[in-house]
């Protein structure tokens, strides 16, 4: 599954058992992103809990956050990500292949209301380039009805995809499906 050792579910105690149990409860399997955190379970917690978040984001759609982490991953070459957030993306949000084709070319096309498209744009700048963030970008948010706290969790969902991307790539992580 990857180079380092990961506890399969059968197999999880404790803290692991419990989020694994979660996990399946939500999506019917762990994915293998999941797994290689079983490794640290007090790591593997805060990963599910920021899941969990997006999933269920109180003024943000799902369809927002699997976008970020679709682009971001692009952008980190993180094949397992894109497959996954691609595989989401379809399953849950009634998007195609084509769809998503034209979303990974042109990120304005993301078939999002227009704040979601700002903050989605805004997330890519910051993760292409986070010293080009201006108190503009901010105001030109505010502007569109994004609170502090929307542009904080769009921005920490991005920047958590790429620390999550090196390392499904470092440790050469499989895709759940072939």
């Amino acid at each position: 599954m990857s180079l380092i050792t990961t506890i399969q579910p059968h197999q999880a105690e404790g803290k692991a058992a419990e989020v694994y149990k979660e996990i399946e409860s939500t999506f019917g399997f762990v994915p293998n992103a999941i797994r290689l955190d079983s490794i640290n379970p007090n790591h593997m917690a805060r990963h599910w809990e920021g899941i969990r978040e997006s999933i269920g984001h109180d003024s943000l759609s799902g369809k927002f956050f699997t976008l970020v982490r679709l682009l971001v991953s692009e952008a980190t070459h993180c094949e397992y990500c894109v497959g996954l957030n691609a595989g989401i993306l379809m399953q849950m949000h009634g998007m195609t292949q084509e769809d998503i084709a034209r979303v990974k070319q042109t990120p304005e096309a993301a078939p999002l209301d227009e704040k979601e498209k700002a903050l989605l744009h805004f997330v890519m700048k910051g993760i292409g380039d986070s010293n080009s963030i201006t108190a503009e970008d901010i105001e030109a948010l505010k502007l569109l009805g994004c609170s502090e706290r929307e542009i904080f969790d769009a921005m920490a969902h991005g920047a958590w995809q790429v620390a999550g991307d090196i390392m499904l790539n470092a440790f050469k992580v499989e895709h759940d499906f072939h």
